[in-house]
């Protein structure tokens, strides 16, 4: 889509999922076997050229993403407490299921790359917090 970003997002039914890390790679190997010049169609906006900057542009805004959410996740987190550092604008309760969702997929790709811890309180809500060990490495 050439202005606005795909929602990328675990789901109820697969809550340990890294679909982030699935859709990065995807990019990655569409930016490799499709020729840069071709006519994109997008299932929204209009046709465009450009593919391989659209992608990389794709690519750069999940991976700032990523690093805004590395720096609040110096003290535990709930996924509701990240939303600021991975949304320009607040989160309207009509779209929290999918901040939750896209919240979670970049959790959820931080936590299978071993860069971040994820423990269940009491209540079983899902606090996320940076490896100590890692953190110390960085």
């Amino acid at each position: 889509m050439p202005r606005i970003s795909s929602n990328v997002s675990v789901y109820p039914t697969e809550p340990d999922a890294d679909p982030l890390g699935d859709w990065l790679a995807s990019l990655s190997r569409i930016n490799t076997l499709v020729r840069d010049d071709v006519l994109v169609l997008p299932a929204h906006n209009s046709p465009f050229h450009g593919l391989h900057a659209r992608l990389d542009q794709l690519i750069g805004h999940h991976q700032q993403g990523l690093v805004r959410l590395e720096e609040v996740i110096t003290e535990p987190r709930r996924v509701v407490d990240v939303f600021g550092s991975l949304f320009a604008r607040s989160v309207s309760d009509d779209a929290l299921g999918m901040a939750t969702g896209e919240a979670l997929a970049h959790l959820n790709h931080l936590w299978k790359a071993r860069k971040i811890l994820r423990e269940a309180d009491e209540q079983g809500v899902w606090w996320w917090q940076w490896r100590a060990a890692q953190r110390a490495a960085d």
